[in-house]
């Protein structure tokens, strides 16, 4: 056998090891998924990927035992069985979006390592794995498209709450830091969060409303473009797609299926081509009313130590308090990403914590100067 004309080191060693392992862990992720799934067409493009993603794993396998390295034993990355566990909780569809973004970050990853790993057969592979990720992706972002809409209280209710959590704590803690009085911090908490919940369901009101008229104003451009240059939309949506990663009789082929069922066409033009995604459905007045709830429903959780105890031990329970629920809040953030939970969580604290602890010296400066 020729030697290998890239020098493979240790670290390049151990991301191929980490394409094997997280090939064949994605394999177990997709037929998880496919059993728990009611839909039996999603359910079969979830099998489908499986089958892919074991191809895929096999030729990583391959190129480590052609570098004289035996793979581990393949286990369940950690990520893949949490999505699993997420989904029996909230269903398939709700898990989408994630798997849409693992798709993307996977493309990016080989690109990257494609850009660097100048050995002729992993070039074989990625030649072969890299048009399988772009497909991947575009399925799974059609399929997260199709519940996408179903998706925006659950939306809505994080930012809300969020918000709520930090804001009205910086509140609490600046106006306790001035005055050292639980009845002025309930009074003050109570009013930041009235106003709080207003603001942000305004907000969010006006936002939802903004990108409906947005989309629904390109749509109807693209729409006019596609009657008089319908060969030209179909070439700049090949075209998206080659940049992706597909080799021409591909990307026609993608489109010419695509072609066949003129919203969808319309949609893909729209997201592939001119990057513009899909814009939420639901009633904007709905959606402003989850945000403005949450808010309120999370802003009562700084405040409520002060019901009970003096100003500086209220302040001590509120940020205990309010440090668990923006861990919780930073978690839920992380449903939308396959990063880390426990970083989230801790990024999501170290934030409020910090906003907190700023408002309250300069409202203990405050309050001692004016005193």
């Amino acid at each position: 056998m020729a030697p290998p004309t890239f020098a493979w080191d240790r670290r390049s060693l151990r991301e191929l090891e980490a394409n094997f392992q997280d090939e064949r862990s994605s394999r177990w992720m997709y037929l998880a998924l496919a059993d728990l799934d009611g839909q039996r067409d999603r359910a079969d493009l979830l099998r489908r990927l499986a089958q892919y993603e074991e191809r895929h794993a096999s030729a990583w396998q391959a190129l480590l035992e052609r570098l004289g390295h035996r793979p581990l034993r393949a286990g369940r990355l950690r990520e893949h069985r949490i999505l699993v566990g997420l989904a029996r909780l909230v269903g398939v569809g709700a898990v989408l979006p994630i798997l849409h973004k693992g798709e993307v970050d996977g493309i990016e990853k080989y690109r990257r390592q494609a850009a660097t790993w100048a050995d002729p057969h992993a070039q074989a592979a990625f030649r072969e794995i890299l048009p399988d990720e772009v497909a991947h992706e575009v399925d799974t972002f059609h399929e997260a498209r199709k519940v996408a809409a179903g998706h925006g209280a659950l939306r809505s209710a994080i930012l809300g709450a969020n918000d709520g959590l930090g804001s009205v704590l910086a509140l609490a803690a600046g106006v306790a830091g001035a005055t050292a009085s639980s009845p002025a911090v309930l009074i003050a908490g109570i009013a930041g969060l009235v106003a709080g919940a207003a603001s942000m369901a305004a907000s969010n009101y006006v936002s939802v409303k903004a990108e409906q008229e947005v989309y629904a104003s390109q749509v109807r451009l693209a729409r006019d473009a596609l009657e008089v240059a319908p060969e030209t939309k179909r070439a700049q949506l090949a075209e998206a797609y080659r940049a992706k990663g597909l080799t021409p009789a591909e990307a026609d082929a993608l489109v010419a299926r695509l072609a066949d069922k003129p919203e969808e066409f319309l949609k893909a033009v729209l997201a592939e081509a001119h990057g513009i995604g899909e814009a939420s459905f639901e009633s904007p007045g709905r959606l402003a009313g989850y945000t403005g709830f949450a808010f309120a429903l999370a802003g009562l959780v700084p405040i409520l130590p002060f019901l009970f105890l003096p100003a500086l031990p209220g302040v001590l329970a509120s940020v205990g308090l309010t440090a668990v629920a923006l861990f919780f809040a930073g978690v839920m953030r992380a449903l939308s990403t396959l990063h880390s939970f426990v970083r989230s969580g801790v990024e999501m604290v170290l934030v409020g914590m910090a906003a907190a602890s700023v408002t309250y010296l300069i409202g203990l400066l405050v309050g001692t100067a004016v005193a």
